[in-house]
């Protein structure tokens, strides 16, 4: 059993070992959904629990209620990568798990995992089995309310599959302006990783995956399991360190 607390949802999955096997995304104030799954599925021998929220957070809370034996993600646990971040006790649980699962999907290989969702995270793993660090920036919906937020007039926008540039509209001038310099900022990061790591493999995953995959000129692949695949690959190494 693999849960993964992010900051808008909470994903749960039964993995068995590089494949995810049935999935949950649970949104809902109320964890209905969630709760269901667990109980569903909580007499898995095994479960790890990581969490981006604070210490104090419901969900994560009840999640621990309901499977005391959970192994719980956090910068002690052992990992199947050699984790050269200078303050892993700042790094977030997702981004770590993402460059794992970086890591099952292209092992021994120069892998850069690009995950989409609230914050867009840059995670680059050595083909020596290292994790370098990476970078991060706002996610787009994030900039499309940042804009609407701090700004008087500026209206709220989204993803548009088609967006002219320039826009010929206040609408259509912040819809290019935010997807035209998401899809450039994820393209040079790209390429500067590229420029000092061979052979590069680019990974996303994340909600806003494939809106970059088809707009970004490097050749990469979509994986929305990635950080389930990181997890679990987390928890096996947790397990076989313990024997």
């Amino acid at each position: 059993m693999v849960i993964d607390i992010g900051n808008t949802a909470v994903k749960l999955a039964v993995a068995d070992q590089d494949s995810v096997v049935e999935k949950l995304m649970d949104d809902s104030a109320s964890f209905s959904a969630g709760r269901s799954f667990l109980g569903r599925h909580g007499g898995l021998p095994r479960a790890i629990v990581s969490s981006v929220r604070g210490g104090d957070d419901g969900v994560a809370a009840l999640v621990r209620r309901l499977l005391p034996n959970a192994v719980t993600l956090t910068p002690k646990t052992p990992l199947p990568l050699r984790n050269l971040y200078a303050t892993p006790e700042t790094l977030g649980n997702d981004r770590l798990a993402a460059a794992v699962g970086a890591s099952v999907r292209f092992p021994r290989c120069n892998v850069l995992a690009v995950d989409a969702g609230t914050a867009i995270t840059y995670e680059l793993v050595s083909e020596r089995g290292e994790y370098l660090g990476g970078n991060i920036s706002p996610g787009i919906a994030l900039r499309f309310k940042s804009l609407n937020a701090f700004t008087a007039r500026l209206p709220l926008c989204g993803i548009a599959e088609q967006y002219p540039s320039p826009g010929s509209s206040t609408r259509e001038a912040i819809t290019a302006g935010v997807l035209n310099g998401v899809v450039y900022e994820v393209e040079v990061n790209i390429e500067q990783f590229t420029l000092k790591y061979s052979n590069l493999k680019v990974v996303f995953t994340g909600g806003d995956a494939d809106f970059l995959a088809k707009r970004v000129k490097k050749a990469t692949f979509v994986d929305y399991d990635l950080v389930l695949i990181g997890l679990n690959r987390i928890l096996e190494h947790y397990y076989a360190e313990a024997n």
